[in-house]
């Protein structure tokens, strides 16, 4: 590789391409299937998640070469908290339907719309615990780093194979997940772009319309599996699945809103006439094709949004993706 994309002698911080071979397997009781990757060569931005973060700090100051054999990474529930776990008085509880039917095990639903389990009892109490299912659960995780690369630039002369890419498909949610999913994506963040500049736009200030960015997507691709052609085409079958209801539903064909509008936005100008040619056969979603601009990053609880509530990222995955929030 050459010398302005592979970084050599050095170790490995947030921004950089990391290509490991990792290994990770349940450990300690049950874990439901990975919502990521869990073997093979997979590459990701450090720092930008999309796997656990206890990964991204095992590898954070590691070198080309370095290892980790068997290192217990923490399943994304954190430990479990003995200050979750409470005996409460019977007498107490006098709002649960059916206390004769309640047993070791039961899960009650309390206020404020917390869930806990019965995990002991006796004929005056309940001992109930709230910490999440899973939490205590970890992977038993062995990896080798094979490749850091740095982050790449808008740079019409850098030969690295990763280059990034914009995209504004309607809410970021789903787009940014379909992303996730395509093998030579190694990493997505979701944000507001083309609008009036300012400092730093909230999402109350894009929905407010006044600033009139769109929410879009940031990717980084491994143009080596990825071609920019594919990106586009599964921009496509997002807005195939989505733009009637983003268009109709949310603002209508007649409105001045720009916030779920389309667009492919070039960072380069083999990007910019790819684009052009596929949107000259086609362009039924009214896509506009314009110059990459500032990205202002959506805030943390955008990011991964869909991931975080339990929806699968794992490379070529095609469970339908189910936008709520």
């Amino acid at each position: 590789m050459n010398s302005d994309s592979r970084i050599r002698h050095r170790t490995a911080r947030p921004g950089d391409i990391v290509t490991i071979h990792l290994t990770m397997t349940p450990e300690h009781g049950y874990v439901p299937d990975a919502l990521f990757d869990t073997s093979g060569n997979v590459s990701l931005v450090l720092g930008w998640g999309n796997f656990l973060p206890g990964l991204h700090q095992l590898i954070t100051g590691m070198s080309v070469g370095d290892s980790v054999e068997h290192q217990s990474v923490d399943a994304g529930w954190g430990a479990k908290r003995d200050d979750l776990i409470v005996t409460v008085n019977k007498s107490n509880m006098t709002s649960l339907n059916h206390p004769e039917l309640i047993q070791v095990g039961s899960k009650l639903r309390l206020k404020p719309n917390l869930e806990v389990e019965v995990i002991s009892m006796d004929d005056e109490s309940l001992t109930v615990d709230a910490n999440p299912p899973l939490a205590g659960t970890s992977f038993d995780c062995s990896f080798a780093i094979i490749e850091i690369c740095s982050n790449p630039k808008d740079d019409e002369s850098s030969t690295s194979p990763y280059k990034l890419a914009t995209f504004a498909l309607g809410c970021f949610w789903g787009a940014e997940l379909a992303y996730l999913r395509v093998p030579g994506v190694v990493g997505t963040k979701v944000g507001y772009t083309q609008g009036i500049t300012i400092d730093q736009p909230t999402y109350e200030d894009v929905c407010a319309g006044y600033t009139k960015h769109r929410e879009a997507v940031l990717l980084i691709y491994d143009e080596r599996v990825v071609p920019y052609e594919e990106l586009m085409s599964v921009a496509i079958e997002r807005l195939q699945l989505t733009a009637v209801q983003d268009q109709v539903s949310l603002f209508g064909d007649d409105s001045d809103s720009e916030q779920y509008k389309h667009g492919f936005y070039y960072h380069s100008n083999q990007q910019r006439e790819l684009a052009s040619s596929f949107l000259a056969q086609d362009n039924r979603y009214r896509i506009e094709l314009k110059a990459a601009a500032i990205m202002h990053e959506a805030e943390e609880y955008h990011q991964k949004y869909l991931l975080k509530g339990g929806q699968s990222a794992r490379k070529g995955t095609k469970d339908k993706i189910r936008c709520f929030g």
